[in-house]
């Protein structure tokens, strides 16, 4: 993450003809696009998993654009369920992976037992305890 955020600086210095010295004034720009820039593994942006929502530029908070006039607050609130990894069942190998996922809640069956769905939305055929739930973190 540091050589992302170190190439980033060296890229806004060089595309705007400013010295070293002014890297303070480039980190803002190259936190936010890192921020809101979806992630390969999870295909999220971070600003998403940690506020539930999209990232919003500044210049479209004044101006109606496709992206508000297209929000769909259910939607939305689909979204806002936590990524998790479920644990393999035990007959699994040393060898096999410990963890499957990421995956969204889908719906709450029971208190702690849980229908997941996997990013693309395509439903897990068994349902989860919380127990054998771990949060993801990015």
């Amino acid at each position: 993450m540091k050589c992302i955020i170190f190439k980033g600086i060296k890229k806004n210095l060089l595309r705007s003809g400013k010295s070293r010295g002014n890297w303070v004034e480039a980190l803002p720009t190259v936190l936010w696009s890192l921020r809101s820039t979806p992630n390969q593994a999870t295909r999220e942006a971070p600003f998403g998993l940690v506020y539930g929502t999209e990232a919003v530029l500044p210049a479209e908070v004044g101006l109606p654009t496709y992206r508000q006039a297209g929000f769909d607050e259910e939607r939305n609130d689909q979204r806002l369920m936590e990524l998790f990894y479920a644990s393999h069942p035990k007959e699994q190998s040393k060898l096999s992976p410990k963890w499957e996922g990421p995956y969204r809640i889908k719906r709450t069956l029971a208190p702690g037992t849980y229908e997941l769905k996997d990013l693309d939305g395509k439903l897990i055929s068994r349902t989860w305890h919380a127990s054998k739930l771990c949060k993801y973190y990015v």
